[in-house]
């Protein structure tokens, strides 16, 4: 094959890759795409990692986000520029520590409740959503998160040492900035936390038959409460 030849076959290919990902994109997205105010320029944001095992310094394509749980909308919203917004969630308000405030299954399919709980600044003693929310920082979406897109291997769920009912979940979350173009913007993490929640599946004698439940979550090796980023996840 000609050098000629060869340059021009590459050129194509290239073209064909563009014309594939504007084909994918949203209708509604590619027409807006040349016109859209702050289609260029920079983005930041924050995602729960669902398993890629990104660290510091990674980067992808802001049109790579559907792999993260990222919806069409959302990553339409990025591309003009305009901030994507977490997922809306109710939280109920209950009267007790012990009313559970949420209930979902983790990632082995294990019933996980969050409680109420409570919090006591003095004595650094509670449990539950208060402690959480109030200590650490922490939404019960992020909870949610952790324990149903722990990360892979040994660490992402293990056994609490010496325990038999309570568990240690593990997430990173990532803190990123994206520059350049509508969906073509080249994103990098450029923080990540390590999110780890402890959760009791232990089911206390005369309560309501369901287990203690999220004890406590926080960002590892961060004194004090977690960064804002790290609650307000655009996958969460």
């Amino acid at each position: 094959m000609s050098k000629g030849h060869a340059q021009w076959s590459a050129l194509a290919a290239a073209l064909a890759a563009t014309a594939g990902l504007l084909a994918a994109a949203p209708a509604s997205a590619a027409e807006a795409a040349p016109n859209a105010r702050g289609s260029s320029g920079d983005v930041e944001f924050s995602l729960f990692d669902r398993g890629t095992g990104m660290s510091e310094g990674s980067t992808f394509q802001l049109a790579d986000l559907g792999r993260q749980g990222i919806s069409k909308s959302a990553i339409e919203d990025l591309a003009a520029g305009r901030q994507a917004r977490p997922q809306a969630t109710s939280q109920q308000t209950q009267a007790g520590p012990d009313d559970v405030v949420g209930e979902w299954t983790e990632r082995d399919g294990w019933n996980t409740v969050m409680r109420r709980g409570y919090y006591d600044a003095t004595t650094d003693r509670g449990f539950g959503l208060t402690k959480v929310d109030q200590k650490h920082n922490l939404s019960l979406s992020a909870v949610k998160a952790t324990t149903k897109y722990p990360r892979p291997g040994p660490t992402g769920k293990e056994p609490l040492a010496g325990s038999q009912t309570t568990y240690n979940y593990r997430t990173e979350v990532l803190h990123v900035k994206c520059s350049g173009w509508w969906i073509f913007r080249t994103c990098r993490v450029v923080e990540v936390k390590t999110i780890r929640a402890g959760v009791d599946f232990r089911i206390p004698p005369n309560g309501d038959g369901k287990s203690k439940g999220v004890i406590t979550a926080f960002c590892e090796n961060t004194p004090g409460r977690c960064p804002d980023w790290v609650r307000k996840a655009i996958n969460i």
